[in-house]
């Protein structure tokens, strides 16, 4: 008995190494795994450093366009590149933490991120500038969904769903706090606040390299020889889901990435007295995402999923898809009308996460995360140009017309989400 809870304990602490968690088993312990509070902490505040230079270009959209001469269609492919980048990483890089530790594809992922600010900041072009903002949502794509996968890793119930509504706000928060760094670029430019974005993402890889354990270096025993995702697409509760993300983000986009462009618009000839109280708008939108996700992933445990996320979807699509008609409104209207839209178009990003982390087989859990973040910022990248090319189509950032369209795509997005996440069963 005493070399069987040995070997025991044995296989519970190569899983811990696995993972990036460190050996938080005592030899014969059989207590699950759980990350401790301490890693939680750092895996977030470096994820928030490594994600200051994330909200730039939308936050000084209007300059490059102004400075590079695009057009709306060429400025969708700016600002979304990132998500595109994300979603062709994404499945290949969460995959791989079915056979690798998470800690190393974090890492390195976490060193590509700065190293793609500080070659941003050497661009003088709209083809560069698209690689080096390609890399940093690759690099998002070995951080985000990994990290989530090492947070969660022997948590179940109501604990996962909070840690990863934790995990997933802390990227909000780095979002709206690169938002505001966009400040930098008014006072100095866009190249200082890159080179500084980058100084901070150095940082959390430090951070990330000091805190997270070292793990063991190989994979499973007996890891998987390819990703299958036909058990993952099989799962219709999963699928459904992946829907719902994938339009969440979508409808948040004309209020996240095109918000500093319709201000801008809207306040017309005190654009100029308003840019930094503007930038202020776009920050607090983005910020909002921490309270509007943990709100709704508490009213998802206590209610059910499918009614909260379908509820929160019919809002969206009034709030976010009706949107651009706000520009007929005051600019001191406008700005208020837009913190409120901001707040409720964010409020399925955790509970649609904790979900799929609920009903994915844990066999599977890797490939499932990696599709799911895959399609939702592929979402990203597609509603955002989509975005830019309704603007060019129907008569540029100058036309009110362009811009209700422009929000209508968003608008049309919730009605999809909501559709899906109808058919997900009363209790997950």
């Amino acid at each position: 008995m005493c070399q069987r809870g040995q070997v025991i304990a044995a296989m519970h602490t190569r899983c811990s190494d696995h993972y990036g968690l460190g050996n938080t088993l005592a030899p014969g312990s059989f207590t699950p795994v759980r990350p401790s509070p301490a890693i939680a902490a750092a895996i977030c505040a470096a994820e928030i450093l490594s994600l200051i230079g994330y909200s730039i270009v939308p936050a000084l959209l209007p300059q490059f366009i102004e400075a590079w001469s695009l057009t709306n269609t060429q400025a969708g492919w700016l600002a979304g590149i990132v998500s595109a980048g994300y979603m062709l990483a994404a499945i290949p890089l969460v995959g791989l933490t079915d056979r690798r530790p998470a800690r190393q594809i974090y890492l390195a992922s976490s060193a590509l991120s700065a190293l793609s600010c500080f070659g941003m900041a050497l661009c003088d072009g709209l083809l560069p500038a698209l690689v080096f903002r390609a890399l940093a949502g690759i690099a998002m794509a070995g951080m985000y969904m990994p990290g989530l996968r090492a947070l969660t890793h022997g948590v179940e119930g109501a604990t996962r769903a909070r840690i990863a509504a934790w995990y997933t706000s802390s990227f909000t928060i780095g979002a709206s706090l690169s938002f505001l760094f966009g400040r930098v670029g008014t006072l100095l430019s866009w190249r200082s606040a890159f080179v500084i974005a980058g100084m901070l993402g150095a940082g959390g890889v430090l951070i990330a390299w000091a805190a997270l354990p070292r793990g063991d270096s190989g994979g499973d025993e007996q890891p998987q020889t390819r990703l299958d995702f036909r058990p993952v697409l099989a799962n219709r509760d999963v699928v459904a889901l992946t829907v719902g993300y994938a339009a969440t983000i979508w409808g948040c986009v004309g209020l996240r990435q095109w918000i500093v462009v319709f201000l801008t618009f809207c306040a017309g000839n005190q654009a100029a007295e308003l840019a930094w109280i503007i930038l202020i708008v776009g920050g607090v939108i983005s910020f909002l995402g921490v309270p509007a996700g943990l709100i709704g992933n508490e009213l998802s445990i206590r209610y059910g999923l499918r009614t909260i996320a379908t509820l929160v979807f019919v809002l969206s699509a009034v709030a976010g898809g009706l949107f651009g008609f706000t520009a007929m409104l005051p600019t001191i209207a406008v700005l208020g009308v837009s913190v409120l839209a901001g707040f409720i178009v964010q409020g399925n990003f955790s509970n649609l996460t904790s979900g799929v982390l609920a009903v994915a087989a844990p066999r599977y859990r890797g490939a499932t995360i990696g599709l799911y973040s895959c399609i939702g910022f592929g979402a990203s990248f597609l509603g955002t140009l989509l975005f830019g090319v309704t603007l060019d189509q129907f008569g540029g950032t100058s036309q009110l017309i362009a811009w209700i369209l422009s929000f209508g795509t968003c608008g049309l997005a919730c009605l999809i989400g909501a559709a899906a996440t109808i058919f997900l069963p009363r209790k997950i």
